[in-house]
């Protein structure tokens, strides 16, 4: 994998051909669960992350179709696509993150596996489920308590085209 200067690169977590470092990582700072590598020859990646109190960014690449599984994480979390498409699967729903564009927010509390092809790149973000709780409670002055539902599609698509393209510019910087 060629090396190139990403958004987060003041941040890695792994830069490595080994299948088994790249799951070591993924597992102990991601939290993922699973990890398969389709075929180990040719296999690469680059994993980038920052964590800000309830709030991580991260950013990832890889070289080489690979799926990652993810038990009942704590955070929701928001992919977004900078080159590829990819699948993610969860016991509620499933859907693609097809190529610059982004997910839906992806609950906590549920396990959830994506599908990555070679090639394919992202950002993500993730946020604790009780962070997030607190921040809008406080926003909007009142209790919400624990049911909060996110929507398909996002409610005002201009605001989310924004983000997409603020993500996008900063990621080819």
């Amino acid at each position: 994998m060629p090396s190139r200067s990403t958004i987060l690169s003041n941040y890695p977590v792994v830069r490595s051909c080994d299948p088994a470092f790249a799951r070591d990582r993924l597992f102990k700072v991601y939290g993922a669960n699973s990890f398969d590598v389709r075929k180990p020859h040719g296999f690469a990646m680059n994993a980038d992350h920052v964590q800000i109190g309830g709030v991580g960014l991260s950013y990832v690449e890889y070289t080489g179709e690979v799926s990652v599984g993810f038990g009942e994480v704590s955070f929701v979390r928001q992919c977004f696509s900078i080159e590829g498409a990819a699948r993610h699967t969860s016991s509620r729903q499933s859907g693609e993150i097809v190529p610059g564009s982004w997910s839906q927010i992806l609950p906590a509390y549920q396990p959830l596996t994506f599908e990555f092809p070679s090639g394919y790149r992202q950002v993500a973000m993730r946020t604790e489920f009780d962070v997030l709780l607190r921040s809008l409670s406080a926003l909007l002055d009142q209790d919400i308590g624990r049911n909060l539902i996110f929507a398909d599609t996002p409610a005002h698509p201009s605001a989310m085209e924004a983000l997409r393209r603020r993500v996008f510019h900063l990621a080819i910087d």
